[in-house]
């Protein structure tokens, strides 16, 4: 891990860390060419080897020379040197999920506006031919603007590149609350994805808490196949039918239902009263998990994935054994 004050190639100062991503470190620095303060990414040690991730650095790098768009940090340089970094515009703001985990939920008008200019600037990238594929709160910035950046396209799709292959299982497994059911089943996701997280986002944002949640990652995955979220009138008995409407909408298990685009999405938050009311009672008949997330379709390991899978597989034998037992005594 590089030290506070490192200056690679003669260019970029590290200033300190950012975080960790699901693939790399992630560092502020200042680019000595331009005064700017920029945002590097480094993998981690065990990484530095994995192709994928320079391809992923590579997709990082062609996706910021397509996207131009003042809420989306979009990538400025890549090298491939020993380290590789890619170096990323800089945002002043702070993480979305640390301001949730802090404030609990936004108010209802604030968190309207907030996901309705996201769903602009996800359009935007949609028509560019980007999906992001991985949208939730720690991927998002809360700028001084009052608007939401979108940061860390590591794993978004481009129209017509070829697929990369990880090694091992998805850092998506650690963090399965805004995954869509056709990724959960397996499939590459798109722009049905990245409107069934927002969904997902924006009914956290109202109510404090994702619409599924549990302590088992799988038990949350068959949660988004099986089940129907808790009301929101219930916890917010003023809400705009239209507003629930445009949510039940976005989350519709079968990716056909939802909205065509991200457009449609922003017009019926911005304008409830438009919004088709149908949504909040039609059903929506639960959906098989017919595969898990394989290592042919999603991206990087991490330590906290490998233990919640080995926690995982554990309890699943301890339920055989006693099984066993409870089967033998009777």
């Amino acid at each position: 891990m590089p030290e506070i004050g490192s200056i690679f190639e003669n260019r970029y100062k590290i200033l300190l860390a950012l975080g960790r991503g699901g693939f790399a470190n992630v560092f502020l620095a200042e680019d000595f060419q331009t005064g700017e303060k920029v945002v590097i990414k480094i993998p981690y040690p065990d990484q530095m080897e994995d192709l994928a991730v320079r391809e992923r650095f590579r997709r990082e790098m062609e996706i910021g020379k397509l996207l131009n768009h003042p809420d989306v940090p979009v990538a400025l340089a890549l090298s491939e040197g020993n380290p590789p970094y890619l170096v990323s515009r800089y945002v002043e703001g702070r993480s979305l999920a640390k301001l949730l985990n802090d404030k609990g939920r936004f108010p209802v008008d604030q968190a309207i506006e907030m996901v309705a200019n996201l769903l602009d600037t996800l359009h935007y990238c949609h028509r560019k031919g980007v999906y992001h594929r991985d949208l939730k709160p720690e991927n998002l910035l809360f700028a001084q603007d009052g608007r939401l950046k979108i940061v860390d396209f590591g794993i978004a799709l481009m129209e017509g590149a070829p697929r990369v292959t990880w090694r091992g299982f998805s850092g998506l497994m650690g963090t399965p609350e805004y995954m869509s059911p056709e990724q959960i089943r397996g499939e590459r996701g798109g722009g049905a994805s990245d409107i069934y997280a927002i969904g997902c986002l924006t009914y956290q944002l109202l109510s404090g808490s994702p619409p599924f949640t549990c302590d088992s990652p799988l038990a949350v995955m068959n949660q988004h196949m099986t089940k129907v979220p808790e009301p929101l009138p219930l916890i917010l008995p003023d809400l705009h039918p239209g507003i629930w409407a445009a949510i039940r909408k976005a989350l519709r298990r079968r990716k056909q239902e939802r909205y065509d685009s991200a457009q449609e999405m922003a017009n019926d938050l911005r304008h409830p009263e438009n919004a088709d009311l149908r949504w909040i009672d039609e059903p929506d008949p639960p959906l098989v998990m017919t595969a898990l997330p394989t290592e042919q379709n999603v991206p990087l390991p991490t330590k906290r994935n490998t233990l919640q899978v080995i926690v995982v597989i554990t309890s699943v034998i301890i339920l055989v054994m006693l099984l066993f037992v409870l089967l033998k005594k009777h």
